[in-house]
């Protein structure tokens, strides 16, 4: 099987780590700055995104270049939109979104994984792309990596979201590792209202998560994270273009949409924004 990553950061090493070296794997790693395309690539059967989102369009657009006919594009990014704009690239029967659970810390100046990882996939709406993914997913398996295959990701995507809503922003602002936030009252208790604002909009979006629910969630993943800075945080004191946008922003437009206002979100948009150098 013939599978690219485009985007090789933390996430992009962590998969490349769990398919290199499989005899039946030919892996193909592409960086915009580092590897970019060859103009004699030929067709794979998987490309994984694995960009920041403000690579999403490119990745897209790369993915829609190199992507087979039956293939399969999979976005493992943060936040929302991202499945739409792969999806405009190599159409949805071939788009599929999942979600990745894996640490990251900052190692001679890369973001690099600190585990394994685990993935929750949402199957797409092709055979054969489906078919691929599949394969896609004994090959990680087989890697050492915990994937779960799901016929709709979007609870995953939303619970995921969750976490990284109340949590990025959040260290990115005060400074604070994930930790951190569960020892600094102040600090918790607006993570506490960030989640639940991203619970309401979810179950406006048709995603039953409570409110309860989703401050369990980013509390249990903060602690299993411990000592870990969020990308947020790192992208910001590297001077770095953020995810906020595709996170908090995208909370407070889907929100808009949906009349459920999320003025906490709307707030960490702006206010991390304002933190990226020019």
């Amino acid at each position: 099987m013939r599978i690219a990553i485009l985007g090789m950061g933390a996430i992009g090493h962590v998969m490349a780590r769990a398919l290199e070296g499989h005899p039946k794997v030919d892996l193909v790693r592409i960086d915009r700055t580092a590897a970019p395309l060859r103009a004699d690539e030929p067709p794979v059967d998987v490309a994984i995104v694995a960009t920041k989102t403000p690579g999403t369009e490119w990745a897209a657009n790369v993915a829609g270049k190199l992507l087979a006919n039956d293939g399969v594009a999979l976005t493992i990014q943060n936040g929302l939109g991202n499945y739409e704009t792969l999806a405009e690239h190599v159409g949805h029967e071939r788009a599929a979104v999942g979600v990745i659970y894996v640490g990251a810390q900052l190692v001679d100046g890369e973001l690099r994984a600190t585990g394994p990882g685990t993935l929750e996939l949402g199957r797409p709406s092709g055979e054969k792309p489906r078919a691929n993914l599949e394969e896609l997913a004994m090959l990680l398996a087989e890697g050492g990596m915990e994937v779960r295959l799901v016929d709709d990701p979007w609870p995953s995507v939303w619970r995921k979201l969750v976490t990284n809503a109340a949590v990025n922003p959040l260290t990115a602002l005060v400074g604070k590792t994930n930790a951190d936030l569960l020892t600094d009252p102040a600090a918790a208790s607006v993570a506490d209202a960030l989640a639940r604002e991203v619970a309401r909009v979810a179950r406006a979006y048709g995603v039953p998560i409570s409110e309860q629910e989703a401050v369990t969630q980013w509390r249990s993943m903060a602690a299993l994270t411990g000592a870990n800075r969020s990308s947020m945080l790192q992208d910001v004191d590297a001077g770095r273009a953020t995810e906020v946008d595709a996170i908090s922003g995208a909370v407070a437009r889907e929100g808009e949409r949906r009349g459920v206002a999320a003025p906490l979100n709307q707030a960490m948009t702006i206010l991390v924004s304002a933190l990226q150098r020019d």
